[in-house]
């Protein structure tokens, strides 16, 4: 999780005068989602895990000490204590000055106990670190139930490394064997395979793999939160694109490859490596439901289920909250993802409310420079280097790109949108041929 500290009213007003509409804010606008409280607020980043003794379900969450819940039926969940008395552990606040508060966590059950890998960092800063803490129970009434903090797995110095070590996740196959993931933002997601009696990297090898990044171009650079798991003779990493922490405006969201190695490389259902850009987007914002991401996955006897946090539209200042949704798997190995738990009409409500223009798209330049790009429920354009909005107005698509070298500060491109609304073509004000394509996910 790695926040940029951006209001939302200067993001929205923005928007406003793009939109021609009045810039005056009603109280709610004033929210500031990147707020210390407003990041704590409900059940962010959460990890989930059922417990071997039958006694349900426990998700971990970003916060002081490693905020735990738990429930019995994926509905309803209670807050029941946190895995640290302290905000951080004492080697942690020593190593990250000025931190405050455990970020991110995750938990897998492999080698006879549950494996909690947690990280710890600042704001926008490179030096972090990953820790680990083991318990044979995460029953708070079993004997067996003890946190034992195992100290520093991964580490990162801006000085030193390309990646930043947050974001943990674990992945232990049935052959024994487990692997490590990490990363947000820098050059991407790594991965390394670990000593399951240890937790950790095996001691004097720590040869690590690329294994995700945002564009081939290695900009933007705004992915992070790895999740793997395994189903037939696949591996899925699971990823969050785009800007995680802005309330309603969120552009977070859910994207996937797949390999038949734990280490990759990975390709999403295009074909289109990780490494390079790639990834299928499963889950983004829609009417209701804004930023979902940083995802944990639950493979049960009685089905699989996305667990991932978002703001509710019509409650930003519940913060980011959970959500489950059930997974479909599909004939050709890929999943689907359905409606959350809670929420039954959602996808029903979408058909009759959310454009059809959201979603990915391919966007040409002169027939030679191509851009992923996507447009978002709220007016944005994700999945380029900077600000960006786009308007319809009838058939008509105006999409304006922020930049301070074009004329009057912005890149306006007018084109017409095609008889099934799939494709775009047009100009911008320098005559530049402008082409866009929408991408479908194969059936």
């Amino acid at each position: 999780m790695l926040v940029r500290r951006l209001k939302l009213p200067i993001r929205f007003l923005g928007f406003c005068i793009l939109l021609g509409m009045s810039a005056q804010l009603p109280a709610e606008e004033e929210y500031d989602a990147t707020s210390l409280e407003a990041l704590r607020s409900g059940m962010p980043d959460p990890a989930i895990v059922e417990a071997k003794d039958g006694s349900g379900f426990y998700v971990y969450t970003t916060g002081h000490g490693v905020k735990v819940f738990h429930s019995e039926d994926l509905k309803s969940w209670k807050l029941i204590g946190r895995v640290f008395d302290r905000h951080v552990p004492q080697w942690a606040e020593d190593a990250v000055p000025g931190c405050d508060g455990i970020w991110a966590p995750d938990i897998q059950f492999f080698n006879g106990q549950y494996h909690l890998y947690y990280s710890v960092s600042t704001f926008g800063s490179q030096r972090s670190v990953i820790g680990l803490a083991t318990s044979r129970s995460v029953n708070p009434d079993s004997k067996d139930y003890k946190w034992i903090d195992r100290g520093l797995v991964v580490e990162s110095f801006a000085e030193k490394n390309d990646f930043n070590a947050i974001d943990p996740a674990v992945f232990a196959d049935k052959n024994g064997k487990a692997y490590l993931y990490w990363g947000s933002y820098w050059t991407g997601i790594k991965g390394v395979e670990i000593n399951p009696g240890t937790g950790k990297p095996f001691e004097g090898n720590f040869e690590y793999k690329a294994l995700a990044q945002r564009t081939g171009m290695k900009f933007p650079t705004n992915i992070e939160a790895p999740f793997v798991v395994q189903q037939g003779q696949y591996y899925y990493l699971m990823a969050s694109w785009d800007f995680c922490c802005a309330g309603k405006d969120s552009t977070y969201k859910v994207v996937v490859g797949r390999s038949q190695n734990a280490l990759g490389p990975f390709v999403d259902r295009q074909g289109r490596s990780m490494n390079e850009g790639g990834g299928e987007v499963i889950l983004a914002s829609d009417v209701r439901w804004r930023g979902p991401g940083h995802n944990s996955f639950l493979q049960t006897a009685g089905g699989d289920y996305l667990v991932h946090h978002v703001y509710d539209n019509e409650r930003v200042r519940n913060g980011r909250i959970l959500q489950i949704r059930g997974v479909e798997w599909t004939k050709d190995g890929w999943f689907k993802v359905g409606n959350p738990l809670l929420d039954p009409l959602a996808q029903q409500r979408n058909k009759k409310k959310l454009s059809p223009l959201v979603g990915a798209w391919t966007h040409v330049v002169n027939q030679k420079d191509t851009y992923h790009i996507f447009l978002e429920v709220s007016g944005e354009i994700s999945g380029t280097a900077g600000e960006s909005y786009w308007q319809l107005e009838g058939r008509k698509l105006v999409l304006k790109w922020l930049d301070p070298q074009a004329p009057d500060g912005a890149w306006i491109d007018e084109v017409t949108l095609s008889s099934n609304g799939k494709k775009y073509y047009g100009k911008n004000q320098n005559g530049a041929v402008i082409e866009g394509a929408k991408r479908f996910p194969k059936e």
